[in-house]
């Protein structure tokens, strides 16, 4: 007996093992990495094989009867060794389902939509139930209907006048199960729909003497004539001896006149699968450059690696605008000439485009693209062409990471501090642990690029576990941005109270006088930041997580933690007061206050609300490097990636205002946001002017983001975090503990905290913090508590939590080198 072990696509924490399955005669040919319908729980549904098996029958032990698999998804095995092995890897380190991280690796996170149909079986002979009416009717409609959705069959008995049989139809159809009358039929509906094309291919050789042949009809002749050429080779219309339908139209030549000739037997009608690309657009064409002595340097180093074949950890520190992606493409090409493929991870979709274009200058048609604004069909399709070797190098976001793809030869993250590598959903990872793992496999170097790398990352280096490459200055020796810092705690004496402070207000003015461009940064969306009423302080907050609702400029209140939107209210909810008032700012207001004082100004707000669809970042950028806009406004999202040489100056508002939060990493993001954003400016030939407004100007990380000193900073901050025990001297593993009732979510936390004091006691090496309300105190009703725990050895820590169950607890939230610790 064959059996096969398969891990069930449904991301539910206590379904979490392989179950196994036969594999039946017909199917013999499955193995390892196949998706596979199997039935589960009374339903068909998507599972993964993981291992296939030839077992003795009398082996099996247990009064149970196991299950066959029903169908494949696909026409090959999609998952390769290696994906499985570090999906293995994956579970074991972040505390879920080996499933739960295969299903990483499907666009979507599911291939199938299953569909239940009813086929009615033949030899039902003069079974005694059909002779009761309800029964045979329903029976008969199947059988003359074939298989049928429950739908078509409700469908069919209303229009013969049945209705009382259709509202009965559930408890009509189980009964005919039972009895074996009729049996269900499961289909599946691949979610990623292919996308085909009309094609005529020539049957015969188009010479003169068959033109003569045609004289008297022009039209047809005519289509000849183009099908003579392109066999000639002097006019290509496809890659294949096909013509496309579009193409003949694009001609001149009418669908009919293309039909005669099929008839005629001289072109023969076909179907071709189009692999649909949303970033197809032709680029120009790259400039030979020559590489700084720096750049040479760092891909000298890396092609040793590639050429080895071996896998090696790389750290490219360079300084905003220094080349670091001319060193990625140089790399790339390394690999490319070598077979194997390259991928490229950006932090963000707005940095796609660009990265994409600098690609293309190089790599034509090699290139696909993965990101989740993409469609499904889309991202299916960008899979098939690197399965089909139509593609080595694949871009994206994290989610590209996941591309099943073998024989990887280079990934390359960049800006591999941004925190939107780590997923904020389980499976809770960060690209760059299953970056270097994948890399590792693979036997790939890993090249992470910043100008601001992690401290973790950084340390790693330090210490020899990580090489550096250095790129000090920036391309053509250009100077780094001066940049000043305004104390608004003076303006605020000086009764401004604007959101601009005055010198911002005047560098705005001279940069838009002389014709440059600008870039403001508010890393905080809508229009203020909460709503409250004067009379009693209530302020108006979220209904599912009790977070500060934000107002938006178009009449309403929306959440940033749940997406909920709500009515602004007349009245005060506590005290009926009227006396509502917006407090705070965000991009909304400070775009209508730039639109004010710099009435001349074009102005273009880019963050979350403004950035809808597959290209809203894209779109926004381009129109600002085309110079349709003097001022690019938004969130975090215009601070990393963007090179816009007429970008002459940067405002940076409310820098600091993260050193509020109860973070050990809030300096860290202070400082990178500074040094990131300011580097956007002075990238052409006239030097950068960038101002800081601040209310706490003497911070360490405000003072070393001023002075792009990353050495300073990194010194004094790991002062701190080594005194206090935090990441890289230590792992964090949070926990957040939920219940609808509070008392039950705080002593299952406390629970937890018991036990690992009994098993670990109180140590330099483990430490516990908490139980404590967790930032979002309640979301939806639940009551969530927070617990920290900081070990020097996360292999313990992780076999105590799987020890105590705590990993299939659906109580229970795990987060392995969480971002945040609020």
């Amino acid at each position: 007996m064959i059996l096969a072990d398969v891990y069930i696509n449904i991301p539910i924490k206590s379904i979490s093992q392989a179950y196994s399955y036969i594999v039946p005669d017909h199917l013999g040919f499955l193995k390892e990495g196949w998706r596979v319908i199997v039935p589960f729980g009374g339903r068909s549904i998507e599972g993964f094989i993981v291992s296939v098996n030839d077992v003795d029958e009398s082996s099996i032990k247990g009064d149970f009867k196991l299950k066959e698999i029903k169908g494949t998804l696909d026409e090959e095995a999609w998952f390769t060794h290696e994906v499985i092995d570090a999906a293995r890897w994956m579970a074991e380190f972040y505390l879920c389902s080996v499933g739960e991280m295969m299903r990483l690796f499907i666009p979507g996170k599911s291939g199938a939509h299953i569909q239940l149909a009813y086929e009615a079986v033949n030899d039902a002979g003069d079974n005694v139930l059909l002779q009761v009416r309800s029964y045979g009717c329903v029976y008969n409609a199947i059988m003359a209907a074939g298989v049928s959705k429950k739908k078509e069959i409700k469908d069919q008995l209303i229009a013969d006048g049945n209705e009382e049989l259709a509202t009965d139809l559930d408890n009509i159809l189980e009964k005919l199960l039972q009895y074996k009358l009729i049996k269900r039929i499961y289909n599946a509906d691949n979610k990623a729909k292919a996308a085909f094309e009309t094609v005529y291919t020539p049957v015969v050789q188009v010479t003169e003497e068959l033109l003569g042949d045609y004289s008297r009809k022009p039209a047809q002749k005519k289509a000849l004539e183009l099908i003579m050429n392109q066999q000639k080779g002097e006019q290509s219309l496809t890659a294949e001896n096909s013509i496309a339908a579009e193409d003949f139209k694009s001609r001149g030549v009418s669908a009919a006149t293309i039909k005669a000739l099929t008839e005629a037997g001289l072109l023969r009608k076909e179907q071709r699968r189009v692999f649909r690309n949303s970033y197809d657009a032709p680029s120009q064409r790259h400039k030979e450059i020559e590489l700084t002595t720096e750049q040479q340097n760092a891909v000298d180093a890396l092609e040793k690696a590639i050429n080895s074949k071996e896998f090696k950890e790389f750290l490219l520190y360079g300084v905003t605008g220094s080349g670091k992606t001319q060193v990625y493409i140089e790399a790339a090409r390394k690999v490319r000439k070598l077979g194997r493929r390259v991928v490229v991870l950006v932090p963000e979709i707005a940095l796609t485009g660009q990265v994409v274009q600098a690609f293309k200058s190089y790599f034509e048609e090699d290139i696909i693209v993965i990101h989740s604004r993409l469609s499904i069909s889309e991202r299916n399709d960008a899979i098939l062409r690197v399965r089909r070797g139509e593609a080595g190098i694949i871009i994206g976001a994290r989610s590209a990471l996941f591309t099943p793809a073998d024989d990887i030869g280079l990934i390359i993250m960049d800006e591999e501090q941004d925190n939107s590598y780590k997923q904020d959903e389980s499976p809770r990872y960060h690209a760059r642990v299953v970056a270097e793992k994948l890399a590792e496999i693979y036997g790939a170097p890993l090249l992470l690029g910043s100008a601001t790398p992690s401290l973790e990352t950084y340390h790693r280096a330090q210490i020899g576990k990580c090489t550096m490459l250095q790129l000090p200055n920036r391309i053509g020796n250009k100077p780094l941005p001066q940049v000043a810092c305004v104390d608004m705690r003076q303006e605020l004496k000086k009764g401004r109270r604007n959101i601009i402070s005055h010198p911002l207000r005047l560098l705005i003015e001279d940069t838009i006088s002389k014709g440059e461009q600008m870039i403001i940064m508010l890393n905080r969306r809508g229009f203020a930041t909460f709503v409250m009423c004067r009379s009693c302080g209530e302020v108006i907050k979220c209904p599912q997580c009790t977070m500060p609702l934000v107002y938006h400029k178009d009449k309403r209140l929306m959440c940033h933690h749940c997406d909920i939107t709500v009515p602004v209210p007349d009245v005060c909810p506590k005290c009926e007061s009227r006396y509502i008032k917006y407090f705070g700012s965000g991009t909304e207001k400070l775009e209508q206050e730039l639109r004010t004082l710099v009435t001349k100004a074009r102005v273009i707000r880019m963050d979350r609300d403004t950035t809808t669809g597959k290209f809203g970042h894209t779109n926004i950028i381009e129109r600002f490097r085309n110079k349709e806009f003097d001022i690019l406004l938004g969130t975090q999202m215009v601070a990393k990636g963007h090179d816009i040489p007429n970008v002459t100056a940067v405002g940076i508002i409310s820098a600091d205002s993260a050193l509020n939060m109860p973070d050990f990493r809030a300096a860290e993001r202070v400082f990178m946001l500074i040094t990131q954003t300011a580097g956007r400016a002075g990238r052409g030939d006239i030097p950068g002017k960038v101002i800081v407004q601040s209310y706490s100007p003497e911070h360490n990380a405000v003072q070393s983001g001023i002075k792009q000193d990353y050495q300073a900073f990194y010194e004094e901050e790991m002062k701190l975090r080594e005194s206090l025990f935090y990441p890289p001297f230590c792992r964090i593993v949070k926990l957040i503990v939920h219940n609808e009732k509070p008392e039950n979510a705080r002593q299952q936390a406390q629970n937890i905290k018991d036990n690992f004091l009994n098993k670990f006691g109180y140590t330099k090496h483990h430490q516990i913090i908490g139980p404590a309300p967790a930032m979002i105190p309640v979301f939806k009703g639940v009551h969530r508590f927070s617990m920290l725990i900081k070990t020097d050895d996360l292999k313990a820590v992780n076999k105590f939590l799987r020890d105590q169950g705590v990993h299939r607890d659906m109580n229970v939230m795990i987060d392995i080198d969480p971002i945040t610790t609020s």
